[in-house]
């Protein structure tokens, strides 16, 4: 039943996030996760140098004949002109499918952007035909936080008009502002909602006392999201993990969690979602 909740983020796997994955951990997590029963993963086309994470995840699906249902993301140039930024869009969902290794991506997200980037129905016209050929089965919007936080919501308003059906967004006990108008709107509408970040980096775990508790390399260090969010689990400490990884389901249908080691997947994997 984890297919239903669950979607396995993979950026974790670029070795961003202040620790290298190693290939042979990456594929014991992908394997022990299907095994377990989630049936969907979550990655984008920029997800570390040349692309290396959708590589990674195509040989391991291929190696051990795994199957996942893949949601991808592209990203905007906007310095480039409309005709040079539609053929970049092209040449990303292309190479996704190719390193994947699928005929088809389940979600393709806009990643991220800025108004500007986003408002280009040239782009959303290719998206639309590739999706009529069955290279894409639903278009999606990754909308970047800021704009929430601004009340910004003019790619959520113009989603329908692109076919786009399903929203994610950052949704964790920390980070409740979608629940204002985003989540309102989508339900309104029919979209479906997505939350990220579930446990907000890791910073809601239970894990981090203090800042000093990650690594030089690791982007969390000395960021004032970190600190904000360690104060708040300070004062609130009757959090526990069950019940923050589980709250975004109460307004989202499926939450994008990520892990670094097997440990860790088994922690979220042992509690029961259908309650």
């Amino acid at each position: 039943m984890l297919a239903k909740y669950l979607v396995l983020g993979t950026e974790v796997f670029s070795g961003n996030w202040g620790i290298k994955i190693s290939e042979n951990l990456s594929e014991k997590i992908l394997i022990e996760a299907n095994k377990k029963g989630i049936g969907e993963l979550d990655t984008a086309y920029s997800y570390g140098k040349l692309n290396s994470v959708e590589k990674l995840i195509g040989k391991i699906k291929k190696k051990n004949k795994i199957k996942f249902s893949i949601s991808s993301k592209f990203k905007i140039n906007y310095k480039k002109n409309t005709s040079e930024i539609v053929k970049n869009v092209e040449k990303q969902l292309d190479k996704s499918l190719k390193l994947l290794n699928v005929e088809n991506l389940y979600t393709y997200y806009f990643h991220s952007g800025n108004n500007k980037e986003f408002f280009i129905d040239e782009v959303w016209k290719l998206l639309h035909d590739r999706k009529k050929l069955g290279d894409i089965k639903r278009l999606g919007l990754s909308i970047k936080h800021d704009l929430v936080l601004k009340n910004d919501l003019e790619q959520l308003f113009k989603a329908k008009d692109y076919n786009i059906s399903v929203v994610q967004t950052v949704l964790n006990i920390f980070n409740k502002q979608s629940l204002k108008k985003l989540i309102p709107y989508c339900n309104k509408n029919k979209i479906e909602v997505y939350g990220r970040m579930p446990l907000a980096k890791g910073l809601l775990s239970g894990k981090y006392a203090t800042d000093s508790s990650f690594l030089k390399n690791d982007p969390r260090k000395n960021s004032s999201l970190t600190k904000k969010i360690i104060k708040f689990r300070l004062l609130n400490k009757k959090l526990n993990l069950e019940k923050v990884i589980k709250w975004p389901l109460k307004n989202s249908k499926k939450i994008v969690f990520s892990v670094k080691n097997l440990e860790q997947l088994d922690q979220i994997t042992k509690f029961d979602y259908n309650r």
